[in-house]
């Protein structure tokens, strides 16, 4: 059984803060959120029975999908006493959406600006990943790229200049 302090993360919580770090750290403000959107018809696969060897499958429209929510989270309070079990082996899949955008097409981007759309979408990953890991950008790169992405990217490494050698990578980078 639990009976430990559990450590609660607000998940809710992250596409704000995402925005506000996307916000201080990427200069090109190019990455914005994006609305996932369920479809309106589901499908249900489901054994008729634990010795059933085929699934059965059904469409579901909007009122037989709300009974199907309320039948899971029935099961789910019944299975933990309405909460007084802990469920110690379960995973959360939370997933959030965004898009990265350029002011031009690809193209343009690369030929009339000159500029490698692919240091870009880097940064803005490494930028996301640090936010949901929480966990600072330098801890998520191999150390064979670190010196590349400083390079190209200090701002993502301005709080960490006190190490020695982040701050040996900023300067050969500034040269």
């Amino acid at each position: 059984g639990g009976g430990g302090a559990l450590d609660t993360v607000d998940y809710t919580t992250l596409p704000g803060i995402l925005d506000g770090r996307l916000a201080e750290l990427d200069a090109a403000n190019a990455v914005r959120p994006t609305i996932i959107s369920a479809g309106e018809r589901w499908t249900k696969k489901a054994m008729a029975s634990l010795m059933s060897r085929e699934a059965d499958t059904s469409s579901l429209g909007e009122e037989e999908l709300r009974g199907e929510k309320t039948k899971a989270f029935e099961l789910l309070d019944a299975l933990t006493r309405s909460g007084a079990l802990v469920v110690e082996e379960a995973s959360l899949h939370v997933v959030i959406a965004a898009t990265h955008t350029f002011d031009k097409s690809l193209v343009d981007t690369v030929v009339q600006d000159n500029v490698n759309p692919v240091l870009h979408v880097e940064r803005s990953s490494l930028i996301v990943a640090s936010t949901v890991t929480a966990k600072p950008p330098r801890q998520l790169l191999r150390p064979s790229v670190l010196n590349r992405v400083v390079a190209v990217s200090p701002g993502l490494f301005a709080d960490a200049v006190e190490d020695d050698e982040l701050g040996e990578a900023l300067q050969s980078a500034a040269i």
